[in-house]
């Protein structure tokens, strides 16, 4: 059974990858060219008249065609007449390989054509709302080869997919690679120094593990959250904290890792605080002016009031009036949320409207709510 855009690959190791990715292009060539909804594209044997690799562009899950039928459509009588045929509404065939719901158009066009290396390239597309003329059948079919070549040579000089290890080696945060227990697969230097530390996240037994069980619910949530969405292609991430200590305060960035080689693997980024960045950020965000800006640069260095004052050579009372008239500003009313703040303008989708983070914004908050419920109640 062949899976929605894609089958299991027959040919080994890169060769059988980039013909998976020439015959995918290819399929998403036809589609544009013929005005067409779905393209099954295959690779046949010429000596063994088995497939060698196929795919399936725009299909849906549901659509799975038995190998009966592929192998029945590969040895049709009509190629020995052309290289390109329509195929005829009330061909069953055609029908059950591309699946058709009732209301779709009727009409499909098949091609073969030399793919190279002892193999040929045979395609079915459908459904046109009106047929192809034979003119236009024609000219496609001299189309189909200048596609065919194109995609081909794009697929063989395609980059490798990078090497996780060596991703995470470049990121300067500590950064890891998870598998679906939290597993630790890869890490970094900087990510090697956070585990040495014990803080925020540490090994136990391997798998990475927060400084209390609400925090490894939430990396838990976090990961079947992610992996969900990379399953649906949504390619979602998550940001949850792991301290809200404002002299120690942590999250983590939870996302898919940039693989299609290893799609089980999770990446998990634990960024360092940098305040005079991140009061920057915040000051730009909402226009903030230089006096108010040095306030949050130390309230992100987990300052206290009267700590600032002494720095700035301000009184504590002045101090808090400033912190008052920043946090009105930002329409946020704990301190802990200058740390949210922080998180929030790293997105480069900020620009100052923050009506745009609102749903974010919530989400974060209740766990930072809780995070602080659960640490005030440990102690």
């Amino acid at each position: 059974m062949l899976r929605d855009d894609s089958t299991t690959p027959a040919q080994p190791g890169r060769e059988g990858a980039a013909m998976l990715l020439a015959l995918e292009a290819f399929g998403r060539a036809m589609l544009g060219l013929l005005e067409c909804k779905r393209c099954f594209v295959l690779a046949l044997s010429r000596s063994s008249g088995f497939a060698v690799q196929a795919a399936r562009v725009g299909f849906d899950s549901q659509v799975q065609p038995s190998a009966d039928v592929i192998t029945r459509l590969a040895h049709r009588p009509e190629w020995h007449r052309g290289s390109l045929f329509a195929i005829d509404p009330a061909d069953t065939l055609a029908t059950e390989l591309l699946g058709r719901e009732h209301d779709e158009p009727a009409h499909a066009l098949a091609g073969r054509l030399s793919a190279g290396d002892g193999n040929d390239l045979v395609f079915l597309a459908g459904w046109r709302s009106i047929p192809l003329s034979a003119a236009e059948i024609a000219c496609i079919s001299r189309a189909t080869s200048i596609i065919w070549a194109t995609t081909q040579g794009f697929a063989q000089h395609r980059p490798e997919d990078p090497s996780l290890d060596k991703l995470v080696e470049e990121l300067a945060f500590p950064a890891f690679t998870v598998d679906h227990k939290l597993r630790v697969l890869e890490t970094n230097d900087a990510g090697r120094q956070l585990l040495l530390a014990k803080s925020p996240v540490r090994l136990d037994h391997g798998a990475l593990v927060g400084p209390n069980s609400l925090v490894n619910n939430l990396l838990q949530q976090a990961l079947r959250d992610t992996a969900a969405s990379r399953s649906e292609r949504t390619w979602a991430n998550t940001i949850i904290p792991l301290s809200t200590d404002h002299r120690a305060f942590a999250f983590a960035w939870i996302g898919a890792a940039p693989s299609e080689r290893h799609m089980d693997r999770l990446l998990i980024i634990i960024p360092q605080i940098d305040p005079a960045a991140g009061a920057k950020r915040i000051a730009t965000a909402f226009g903030l002016p230089w006096a108010e800006e040095r306030i949050v640069l130390r309230i992100l260095r987990g300052e206290p009031p009267w700590r600032i004052g002494r720095t700035l050579d301000l009184t504590e009372a002045t101090v808090r009036t400033y912190i008052k008239r920043i946090m009105l500003k930002l329409g946020i009313n704990r301190q802990i949320e200058f740390f949210l703040l922080y998180i929030l303008t790293l997105s480069p989708f900020v620009d100052g409207f923050r009506e745009q983070l609102l749903p974010d914004e919530m989400a974060l908050r209740d766990r930072y709510a809780r995070l602080d419920r659960s640490r005030h109640e440990g102690a």
